[in-house]
């Protein structure tokens, strides 16, 4: 019951101190060590009140259910390429407009695809969701249910953040390989998003947020208690 102990130090520190980067670290070191436990190390009372502290510190509140946000994200999605593919097969325009509009309707099938791929990286990794909530002006994230990503194994906690990097590969594969059969000349619209997507991921993970960077850190545990269980 270490971890309990240390957890209400935390709980007592953000009392009287209040949300602070101190505090933050701290309590970020705690759940480093509780990841790297044993699951049957960690007991019922410490999940639970490393969530109360987790929500105390991710104050952004639910303004959409899990099942109503999936559905709007998926008919955007599915919006989203039904556009891609009629602009490929219909849109009459020189090479340029035509590979400039099917970048911007690209970045709307992105818009839709990466909420469904973290809802089915949580499917994955038996990992629930609070709902929905406001992470921009114009873009809602998907909340993680905490004391059940604290309860999966470390084997599927990594894909939550995981799947859906692959997920969004995986639209952009598609989308380059549809221009290539329905109108080669589009290619280069789905190919530049292609290759400017790793730029993105490769910059926000220097900034230690995202989801490679969260996805990197779980490998990187699992391959440390792995190793250490080996010796």
């Amino acid at each position: 019951m270490v971890l309990l102990d240390d957890l209400q130090e935390i709980e007592k520190r953000l009392d009287a101190e209040g949300d602070t980067k101190a505090v933050r670290r701290a309590f970020w070191r705690i759940i480093s060590k509780m990841k790297r436990q044993p699951r049957a190390g960690v007991s019922e009372s410490e999940i639970v009140k490393a969530t109360e502290i987790r929500n105390r510190l991710f104050r952004h509140p639910v303004v959409m259910g899990v099942g109503k946000g999936v559905f709007l994200f998926l008919l955007c999605l599915v919006l989203a390429l039904l556009a891609y593919i009629w602009v490929l097969m219909y849109l009459v325009v020189d090479f340029l407009w035509l590979n400039v509009i099917l970048l911007v309707v690209s970045i709307f099938v992105l818009y839709g695809a990466y909420p469904i791929g973290r809802y089915f990286g949580g499917k994955i990794a038996r990992v629930q969701f609070d709902g929905f909530y406001r992470y921009s002006p114009g873009e809602l994230g998907l909340k993680i249910e905490y004391s059940s990503y604290l309860r999966t194994t470390l084997r599927r906690r990594k894909w939550v953040f995981g799947f859906p990097v692959i997920w969004i590969f995986g639209f952009l594969a598609v989308e380059v390989i549809l221009a290539w059969f329905l109108n080669p000349a589009g290619v280069w619209g789905a190919f530049i998003i292609l290759v400017l997507f790793p730029v993105f991921y490769v910059a926000i993970y220097f900034r230690r947020t995202g989801e490679l960077y969260r996805f990197i850190r779980e490998l990187r545990i699992e391959r440390e208690v792995k190793r250490r269980s080996v010796y």
